[in-house]
C-alpha cells in the first residue's frame, strides 16, 4: 500500500510538535524529519528522542532522514553524525544530495569523487541496515534517469538508491519513462507541482499525477510519498493536495 507523509521542510518555520499535528490532523502516515532546521546531525540524544517520541505516539512513521549531506562537497566522514542521528530517529532511509553540477558538465573526477563518498557511505548504513538514497533533483548528477543511473553505476553499491520527483520542463511521457527506469533503485517519492519557480497547487498538476499515480500503481510501490512544497506554504494547501492525491490513488 502506498503511504502519505510529509517533509518537514516543506514548513521549516513550523516546530515539529506543530508539524506533527498538522499531519495527524490531516490524516498522514508519516515525516521525512529534515536535517537543516528540524534536527540537524548530531543532535543531542535526548532531542532526537523528543522528535522520535513525538512522532510515535501520534501514530507517525519516522521512515526517512532528509539530511543535507552531500557527497560532492562533504567529507567521508562527515557522514557518521548523519547516521546516527538516522539511527536514533529509527529512519530507514538517509537522503543524500549527490552535488550541484548539471550531470552533462560533470567530470571523470567528479563522478568518482561522489562515488567513492557515496559508497563509503552506503557502506556504512549497510551496516547499520539503513538505507541511503540520492535526492532526485534538477541541475544535479541525478537530474533525470539517465544521469541517475550514471551515478547509482559508478558508485556500485547494493546500498545506494534514488527518490523520484516530477522533474520540468520535461514532459510527462519522460517523467513517467524516467520513473520506470529508476524504479529498481527507487526509495520514496517526493510530491509537488511548480511552474517556473513557482509552486503551484497539486490540483495545477493534476493530469501528470494521474499519470504518475497511475504508473506508481501499476509498478506495485509499497512506499511513501512524500508531500513536499506547497503553493503559499499553508496547512490549508497541503491538505488540498493531500485529498486531491489520495483520490488519484484511489484511496
Amino acid at each position: 500500500m502506498i503511504k502519505l507523509g510529509l517533509c518537514s521542510v516543506t514548513f521549516r518555520k513550523k516546530s515539529m510538535k506543530e508539524l506533527v499535528e498538522l499531519c495527524s490532523s490531516i490524516g498522514l502516515e508519516g515525516i521525512e524529519v529534515g536535517g537543516d532546521i528540524h534536527l540537524p546531525p548530531g543532535s543531542p540524544p535526548a532531542e532526537v528522542e523528543k522528535v522520535k517520541e513525538l512522532c510515535r505516539s501520534a501514530g507517525l512513521e519516522t521512515p526517512s532522514y532528509g539530511s543535507y549531506f552531500n557527497v560532492m562537497e562533504h567529507e567521508k566522514q562527515d557522514f557518521a553524525p548523519v547516521l546516527e542521528t538516522a539511527l536514533q530517529l529509527g529512519a530507514g532511509t538517509i537522503r543524500i544530495w549527490p552535488g550541484w553540477v548539471e550531470p552533462d558538465q560533470l567530470t571523470d573526477e567528479q563522478l568518482a569523487g561522489i562515488s567513492s563518498t557515496a559508497r563509503a557511505a552506503a557502506e556504512a548504513a549497510a551496516e547499520k541496515n539503513v538505507r541511503v538514497a540520492f535526492e532526485y533533483h534538477l541541475n544535479s548528477p541525478t537530474s533525470g534517469a539517465k544521469s541517475t543511473l550514471r551515478v547509482l553505476e559508478a558508485a556500485n553499491h547494493d546500498n545506494l538508491y534514488t527518490y523520484y520527483q516530477y522533474l520540468k520542463p520535461d514532459g510527462i511521457e519522460r517523467n513517467v519513462d524516467d520513473l520506470k527506469a529508476v524504479f529498481p533503485r527507487l526509495a520514496y517519492v517526493h510530491c509537488h507541482y511548480y511552474e517556473g519557480d513557482n509552486y503551484m497547487s497539486l490540483a495545477q498538476g493534476r493530469q501528470e499525477w494521474t499519470v504518475i499515480c497511475n504508473t506508481l500503481r501499476e509498478l506495485n510501490y509499497q512506499g511513501f510519498i512524500f508531500m513536499e512544497f506547497v503553493k503559499g506554504n499553508t496547512p490549508e494547501q497541503l491538505a488540498e493536495d493531500v485529498t486531491l492525491l489520495r483520490e488519484l490513488l484511489g484511496q
